[in-house]
């Protein structure tokens, strides 16, 4: 018959109960206010067993994706979004290996909406460090990838524009410089013409008149040919 325990035995006994009823309470207290703040969260959480098989989705998600709670449980979370498949094995050899794996996903939602996610996804271990489970953390940033995408193409036009008024302006100072180089030429092409045209001009006055409009002709055709080498240029460039 064994031996009943002696007073001190049962208070101990009693003590160690006690202490244990507490930690549970403290527990369940701890688990009460992780719990509360998953379902709270502004980013959209899932877990999933060690196969990428859903087990528990949070509300933020539903509202993003439109998968119920229910709908979700079972799911392969590598159905929901898509990414290149050099970065999916990458992904999966960095959480399988302990590590936490960032990046995005180009996502489908229930009706087949499209959107895009900036996603954080970490392992759990259990006692013996075995990986349990994976818990990926996300949020959407299709607005935010839309506004740069936006800000992009603006500033594309914006160089786009900054460039054609360059292009204008080298054509002005072109124009500018070329009626420079055009009016003293063309002044003396008059002049000797006038000359030519006057009556009795000794002959050899009117080879002198006729070399020199010969030789502001040539100024001229040289002028112009630069001016259209710098345009022609210009507009190659732009």
């Amino acid at each position: 018959m064994a031996d009943k325990p002696t007073y001190e035995e049962l208070e101990e006994r009693l003590k160690e109960l006690e202490r244990r009823t507490c930690d549970y309470g403290q527990i369940k207290q701890e688990w009460l206010k992780l719990s509360h703040a998953v379902e709270q969260s502004p980013s959209a959480i899932i877990i999933t067993d060690q196969n990428g098989l859903i087990e528990y989705v949070n509300p933020k998600f539903t509202e993003i994706s439109g998968y119920t709670s229910d709908e979700a449980s079972g799911m392969d979370a590598g159905d929901l979004g898509e990414q290149p498949n050099e970065e999916e094995q990458h992904m999966w050899d960095v959480i399988k290996s302990g590590g936490v794996w960032q990046g995005e996903f180009y996502n489908k939602k229930k009706n087949g909406d499209r959107y895009w996610e900036r996603a954080s996804i970490s392992a759990l271990k259990n006692e013996e460090n075995v990986i349990t489970h994976y818990v990926k953390i996300s949020e959407d940033i299709t607005e935010l990838k839309q506004a740069r995408a936006a800000l992009q193409e603006s500033e594309k036009r914006r160089y786009q524009d900054q460039k054609r008024m360059a292009v204008l302006k080298f054509a002005n100072d072109v124009a500018l410089k070329l009626m420079d180089e055009l009016r003293n030429p063309l002044v003396a092409v008059g002049g000797f013409a006038r000359r030519i045209a006057q009556k009795d001009q000794p002959k050899d006055k009117l080879s002198e008149y006729g070399q020199i409009i010969f030789h502001q002709s040539k100024k001229l055709d040289s002028a112009l040919n630069r001016a259209l080498a710098h345009l022609r240029t210009a507009s190659e460039e732009s």
